[in-house]
């Protein structure tokens, strides 16, 4: 892949959003969701591409299909993209937060596995996230 802007990455990027995009958009003609709106407005669309709606619910989704020649995303590239101050954002304002790759971020596959396994937020705490 070339690295020139707008080259072949940036277009193959900009289809993988595209694609994320339509699949939300097909949830809500099922009936599965409420309202899509791409690129919103105000805080909503801050570090974001769209605004998903579904019952009870609203995400915001946040994607980046690779990068570079990187294999994974690490927490220092997930930080240097802005992408934690982002996410805090959306969750304090109540709103669920979706970062989407092709790349995995093992520590974080890693980190929410042990919260799934976790009984609650205290065992979670004192045993598996400062390890």
């Amino acid at each position: 892949m070339s690295p020139r802007a707008g080259g072949e990455a940036d277009k193959f990027g900009n289809r993988y959003e595209g694609a994320w995009t339509v699949r939300h958009l097909l949830y809500c003609l099922l009936g599965l969701g409420e309202s899509i709106t791409v690129e919103d407005a105000g805080d909503l669309a801050e570090g974001v591409e769209f605004t998903y709606r579904r019952p009870g619910a609203v995400e915001v989704h946040q994607l980046k299909r690779q990068r570079g020649a990187a294999s994974n995303w690490s927490v220092k590239s997930l930080q240097s993209l802005g992408i934690w101050q982002d996410a805090r954002r959306h969750v304090v304002a109540g709103r669920e937060f979706h970062f989407v790759s092709m790349l995995p971020s093992v520590i974080l596959q890693r980190l929410c596995d042990r919260a799934r396994r976790s009984g609650d937020l205290v065992g979670f705490t004192d045993n598996w996230l400062t390890r």
